[in-house]
């Protein structure tokens, strides 16, 4: 039965209003606001005039410094490189970078040109210069002449090139809006099979309206099948983004001509909290693709299970929970179980419409609507807790995130929090509607359709949620912010 022709414009047109709105979102945000860490101080100092040339190079971070991500350069004005000792992080200090000056530096000026990331892999560089005074005295030592503030330019985050594809650009946006999308539907297909399909299951039944209840029960594994489908083409869309993650990276940090440098990409991965996750992804996903094949073939969801789990906590090791200032694996494993509520949440949702619904429609007659009755009524109580874990979540990484009350207005990433929790309300009101007004309807095919309509919308929504947070995570904290 084909949805009326207002209902089906109407859809449309709200689905391309999100969409659209989700892209201005990602391409109007300001490029300087994919920064996070920064230059705090430096040895020498930024325009220092200096009697005494430098015996070594000390730079301070906003946040600990990831040696794999980061490099230094000395060079004199003439575009000359200076020799530098290898970097290594200052004793009692894991904010602080060293490299030692190896040839003596003359009189002249030098530029420093730093880059670095911290542990969530967001990539900065920038420079200053400083001036070794002539006839200064050939000794390690570093005092200025005059006074020399130790502040410096905001770092930017572009790769070398202008407009180049890197992991602070907004195409990398887009691709982790990907990734949350197949993140989530991997979610959502275990939730929705172990959780929905299980209670439909075994759920014991008074209501004499109800005993045909078995004649309902083939859609189970029908629907079961479907998911597993889902998850399988969400775990290759996973595994594009994985690669295409890898490939930004790399270019942020190496450029264009290296990006695919094995002595280069091998240190970022195996020495780098950024790359042990990407690493437990990758893992994740060759479980995930194992145990989505079993389940097509209607065998257990064991190790499908495990693997959407180990996914859920890989966003934590790229974004700002791994490198959040304080209760660091507090912050990774509520940022785990705010994916894993997510999924739970809004994944199982889109396999209510995408895999339930449809096997629903295969029964007979009046059965139809009664099975997707059933399957609402399953689903309810999934989404209520998952939401629940979700706020709670929430909740807490804003606390480890934000800092204070006035930072959500006063800051970029406060301004993208509500933005967020404003879209998000949307979806839950949308839920609260057809909690309220469209279950009730259910059992007959009026329902049905009235519960596919509205859930496409709140899945539309939480599209734009997805893209909102695919900006939010790589904006600066506004603790970052307030560091500065």
């Amino acid at each position: 039965m084909q949805l009326p022709a207002r209902v089906t414009f109407f859809r449309r047109r709200i689905t391309f209003a999100l969409v659209v709105g989700a892209a201005s979102a990602l391409i109007a945000t300001p490029r300087a606001a994919w920064a996070h860490g920064h230059l705090v101080s430096s040895t020498p100092a930024a325009g220092a005039h200096l009697v005494a040339p430098p015996g070594s190079l000390r730079l301070t971070f906003s946040e600990a410094p990831e040696l794999a991500f980061t490099s230094l350069s000395l060079t004199r004005v003439d575009g000359r490189d200076v020799s530098l000792a290898r970097l290594r992080i200052a004793p009692n200090d894991k904010l602080t970078v060293v490299a030692t000056i190896t040839s003596p530096l003359a009189a002249g000026a030098y530029a420093v040109h730093w880059q670095m990331a911290g542990a969530d892999g967001h990539v900065v560089r920038g420079h200053y210069e400083f001036v070794v005074a002539t006839g200064a005295l050939p000794v390690n030592s570093s005092t200025s002449v005059g006074a020399t503030a130790m502040t410096h330019d905001n770092p930017i985050t572009m790769p070398p090139g202008e407009n180049g594809f890197g992991a602070g650009s907004w195409p990398y946006a887009v691709i982790r809006w990907l990734q949350f999308i197949a993140l989530l539907a991997i979610i959502g297909a275990v939730a929705f099979r172990q959780l929905v399909l299980r209670y439909m299951r075994n759920e014991q039944r008074t209501s004499a309206a109800l005993m045909s209840d078995t004649e309902r029960l083939p859609m189970i594994p029908i629907a079961s099948h479907n998911a597993a489908q889902i998850a399988m083409w969400s775990v290759f869309l996973l595994a594009a983004t994985a690669l295409l993650r890898l490939y930004a990276q790399s270019f942020a940090l190496h450029g264009s001509m290296a990006v695919f440098d094995a002595a280069l990409v091998a240190p970022m991965l195996t020495q780098t909290v950024w790359g042990y996750g990407w690493l437990l992804e990758l893992g994740a996903l060759l479980l995930a693709f194992a145990g989505a094949r079993r389940a097509e073939r209607g065998a257990s969801w064991g190790l499908l299970t495990v693997g959407a789990i180990l996914l859920a906590f890989t966003p934590a090791f790229s974004g700002h929970a791994s490198s959040t200032p304080r209760l660091v694996e507090i912050a990774v494993i509520a940022d785990g179980l705010h994916v894993l509520s997510a999924g739970g949440w809004l994944g199982s949702l889109l396999m209510v419409v995408a895999a339930g619904i449809p096997a629903a429609m295969r029964l007979d007659g009046k059965e139809r609507g009664l099975a997707v009755a059933d399957m609402v009524n399953a689903y309810s109580p999934t989404a209520l807790t998952f939401a629940g874990l979700l706020v709670a979540t929430g909740v807490l990484a804003a606390w480890l995130h934000v800092g204070s009350v006035p930072a959500l207005w006063q800051t970029t990433y406060g301004k993208t929090l509500l933005v967020k929790l404003a879209v998000l309300s949307v979806v839950a009101a949308t839920g609260a509607y057809n909690w309220l007004r469209v279950k009730p309807t259910l059992g007959q095919m009026e329902g049905t359709h009235r519960v596919r309509r509205s859930a496409m919308i709140e899945l539309a929504v939480g599209l734009l949620v997805l893209a909102v947070t695919a900006v939010l995570v790589a904006t600066p904290t506004a603790i970052d912010v307030a560091a500065r």
